[in-house]
């Protein structure tokens, strides 16, 4: 197997910024990895997106000068972080904005022009990272397991990796499987509840939530949510839960702060307990590991509780590292989905090869 020199790119559903990062892999179980980087979004431009991921119709329409924006924003923070750290390239693994996620209906929109992207860089892409799992049937997420897998090889199983990004995600990990799915709200609500009211999106060290109180009535609602009793896999749109957003209108920010936090906390808790193995430890990464309000709740209902970087990652660069992981195994023809992470009717291979010209 070779082994590829690839630069991953991740925007989440959280929109906060544009993560780069560099690994060298066979795609397997060889893997270097290199540096990393966040570029925080400018205002207008997270504004943009914002809007563009919360819009609450037709979102499934393409918006094609926007996928050009995208990819061109890409191009050039790609290129500096290429100069910068002096690399060698051989492909750049693009994931795009998620806008729109359907994957009852085979629909999962992740806007950037994964052409143009290779034009301009001159290297070649791997881009569409979820369409190939949703047109087999899959969920589309979470694509994270298979690179959990290699970066807690050494560790002893079963554990549990959880992604608290703008949607929370988990990957259960034993001697002989991988069973993943999405779980419930991450930061995604949190943050749009703090742009209503405080026009900044996040909830800084969770200062806000440590302010407020949380409403049993509202938040014992909530997890009540069909979803929660759904089996694993399943995948979630970020705005699946964004109307309890409405319960919230009458409360303090610091009590809708507090209330949503608690309610990102119990989804994960009650996830977790309904889980055919009882993990040993639990490894966080994600924009949830940065709110200790969260890292607190955890630690409080489980006896291990980690962060990546106790193993020697960086918590803001695993999902971007994915991306590069996934463009090797595209390379080297490897499924990255499978029925028991996604739901896919068989093993998938994620991607699409777009030529730089």
């Amino acid at each position: 197997m070779a082994n590829y020199r690839l630069i991953g790119c991740m925007t989440g559903t959280s929109c906060d910024g544009l993560d780069l990062a560099y690994i060298i892999t066979n795609g397997s179980d060889q893997l270097t990895v290199g540096p990393s980087t966040t570029i925080p979004f400018a205002s207008n431009y997270r504004n943009t997106l914002r809007k563009r991921v919360t819009l609450g119709t037709a979102r499934h329409f393409m918006d094609d000068e926007l996928a050009k924006d995208i990819a061109n924003y890409h191009a050039h923070h790609i290129k500096e972080f290429i100069r910068h750290n002096q690399l060698e390239v051989d492909a750049v693994g693009f994931h795009g904005q998620t806008v729109w996620h359907d994957p009852t209906n085979k629909l999962t929109v992740q806007l950037g022009d994964c052409q143009l992207l290779a034009n301009q860089l001159n290297i070649n892409v791997i881009g569409k990272m979820r369409l190939n799992d949703v047109a087999n049937g899959g969920q589309g997420a979470p694509l994270a397991p298979i690179y959990h897998q290699i970066i807690t090889a050494k560790l002893p199983k079963p554990l549990v990796i959880l992604n608290i990004g703008g949607i929370t995600n988990l990957t259960l990990i034993t001697e002989n499987d991988l069973i993943a799915g999405d779980i419930g709200p991450g930061n995604a609500l949190i943050d749009d509840w703090m742009a209503q009211h405080t026009g900044i999106a996040q909830d800084t060290n969770g200062e806000c939530a440590t302010r407020g109180i949380v409403i049993p009535t509202i938040l014992n609602k909530w997890l009540e949510d069909p979803f929660f009793t759904q089996s694993l896999p399943k995948s979630l749109d970020r705005l699946y839960f964004h109307k309890n957003l409405d319960d919230c209108q009458k409360l303090s920010v610091e009590d809708g702060a507090a209330t949503l936090t608690q309610f990102t906390i119990q989804s994960i808790v009650t996830s977790l307990q309904n889980l055919p193995i009882p993990p040993q430890r639990i490894v966080v990464c994600g924009g949830g590991c940065h709110n200790p309000v969260i890292m607190n709740g955890l630690c409080q209902n489980f006896e291990e509780v980690l962060k990546v970087s106790d193993l020697g990652f960086s918590e803001d660069a695993i999902e971007a590292q994915l991306i590069a992981y996934l463009a090797a195994r595209f390379f080297e023809n490897l499924p990255s989905s499978f029925p028991s992470t996604t739901g896919v009717n068989e093993p998938t291979i994620a991607g699409q090869l777009f030529l730089a010209k």
